[in-house]
Order: structure tokens, then sequence, then C-alpha cells
């Protein structure tokens, strides 16, 4: 009798029990992290299905970004790095989708290495070779973003393979005007904003862009 009684005891408890861990496991799976596919729906108006970008809608290709960049930029976007200067329009719709799909450090992580997984290409053939641009290129941005436009994940450089001319235009006057690098700690930003004033002239960034956009694999 007295064994009986333990057990009946111990029967309420071990319910109580089950039903704290299958509460825990609940708030794990909620914890879990987002469906980036679900997600990533919302972003394929504008970056594509795959990352090939939508020229119309002035959003970037995302196919051939590596993980830590994407993430470095999402994380940007939600802290206020970017897109929160006066003019840039672009820049706060973009803050705006981040901070309501992505608003947790983890889906974010989740997405970048999502959208890591696209291939890039394939692309429509070079025109000729901006000499003038070339020469720029190689003296301001290749010992970053590499010879070819590949970038370098070691130094947080991205890809420049496939961008349109005007996407690369509109980043580097976003940068020479403070639109990007303006956060303090921003390092990689305040490089870039230095780097868009090593440009002489309206010529010289103009044939910059002109070589930059013709990069191919």
């Amino acid at each position: 009798m007295r064994h009986s009684k333990k057990l009946c005891v111990r029967g309420p408890r071990l319910a109580s029990l089950g039903i704290a861990v299958l509460a825990l496991g609940t708030a794990m799976g909620a914890l879990a992290g987002i469906d980036v596919r679900a997600v990533y729906v919302n972003c394929s108006a504008c970056h594509g299905a795959r990352g090939e970008g939508v020229p119309t809608t002035g959003a970037p290709p995302l196919a051939g970004l590596d993980a830590g960049y994407v993430e470095r930029q999402l994380n940007a976007f939600a802290t206020g790095s970017r897109g929160a200067r006066a003019g840039d329009t672009y820049g706060a719709a973009m803050r705006l989708t981040v901070s309501s799909l992505l608003a947790a450090a983890p889906d974010r992580k989740a997405m970048a290495d999502y959208v890591a997984t696209f291939q890039a290409g394939p692309f429509g053939p070079a025109g000729p070779t901006n000499n003038n641009g070339r020469n720029y290129f190689n003296a301001v941005c290749g010992a970053c973003h590499g010879a070819r436009g590949q970038g370098n994940p070691a130094l947080g450089t991205p890809r420049l393979i496939g961008l349109p001319a005007p996407y690369i235009a509109r980043q580097l006057a976003a940068f020479k005007s403070g639109q990007r690098g303006y956060r303090a700690g921003d390092s990689y930003g305040a490089q870039m904003k230095a780097v868009s004033s090593m440009l002489p002239n309206d010529a010289a960034v103009h044939d910059v862009i002109d070589y930059a956009a013709s990069l191919r694999p």
C-alpha cells in the first residue's frame, strides 16, 4: 500500500513535468527561427526568386554574395547603420522590410545563409573594356574587391560581378554623400566612404562604374 501511495504522489508531478517539457519544447520551436523560404517570398518581388535581381526595381542581385556580407548588411539595416539617412529612399525601404520580417538576429543569420545558396549567373556578354576605368579600379578597388570583382570574404568585401551600373553608381554616391558609412563603428562603411573620395572627378567615377559593371567571372 505504501508503494502504491508513492506512485499516486508521483503521478501528478510527472504529469506537471511532462507539461513543462512540452511547453519548453514549444518555446524552443518558436525560437528555432523562421521559414526562410516563406519569408524570402516577400523579398523576391525586388531581388528575384533566386536572387538574380530585378533591374526595374533598382534592387541588386543577391546571388553569389557570401553569407557573412549579407548578414552584415541585414544587421546594418536592422540597427540603423544603413538606411537611416534622409534621402536614402531605397535604404529606408530595406530598413523597414528587415525590421518587419527579420527583427531577430538569428533570423537575419538564417536568411543570410539561405541567400548564400543562390547561384550567380548566367551573365550576358561584357561590353568593351573601359581602360581608364580599369586603371582606376585596379588602383583603388581591386585590392579589396579582387582584380575581377570576385570579392574577398576574408576582408568582408562583396562580389561586384553582375551588379548593374545604376546600382553601383547609387552606392558610390551614397558613400560619398554620407548616406552610407555614417555610423560610428562601421569600419567597412568608413573605408568605402574614404575610397569613394579617392576618385578625382565625375569622369573617373563614371569610368570605374562602367568597368565594374562589365566584370565577368
